[in-house]
């Protein structure tokens, strides 16, 4: 089903409706890219956070040279979770966009490539995370 170029032009129910469920399912997609990006955003301020209070209250009791060292990695992590729930957030909406003009045009094709990058990057976290939970 085609929509038409004049915009006075009437759009064929079938087409309307189909349109419309694309649209909202667009909508709904990246609402659920931006509730990830929060959540990425907030784990990463909370990881920064709680590392700052573990270290002032090691310091408190010990030497605390080792323990301020071994917590930098800590908020190295967290502050990558913040950056990457942020380019998620900028990345959901160009992608939000991009898709609701194909959608418009009738010439929407999914895309694999950002998944794929999305993917790797948050592997890439992962793994450093692991990484510094395994090897301290």
């Amino acid at each position: 089903m085609t929509v038409p170029d004049d915009p006075d032009e009437p759009v064929p129910a079938g087409a309307r409706g189909a349109m419309i469920t694309a649209h909202l399912a667009n909508e709904r997609t990246y609402l659920a890219w931006l509730r990830t990006s929060i959540a990425m955003v907030s784990l990463g301020i909370a990881m920064n956070r709680f590392s700052l209070y573990l270290a002032e209250t090691r310091e408190k009791g010990s030497a605390g040279g080792a323990v301020r060292a071994s917590l930098l990695d800590t908020e190295r992590v967290g502050s990558g979770l913040v950056f990457l729930g942020v380019a998620v957030m900028l990345w959901a909406a160009a992608h939000f966009v991009h898709v609701r003009r194909a959608i418009e045009s009738g010439a929407y094709r999914p895309s694999n490539r950002s998944i794929w990058v999305l993917t790797a990057c948050v592997v890439l976290l992962g793994v450093s995370a692991l990484s510094w939970l395994l090897f301290p």
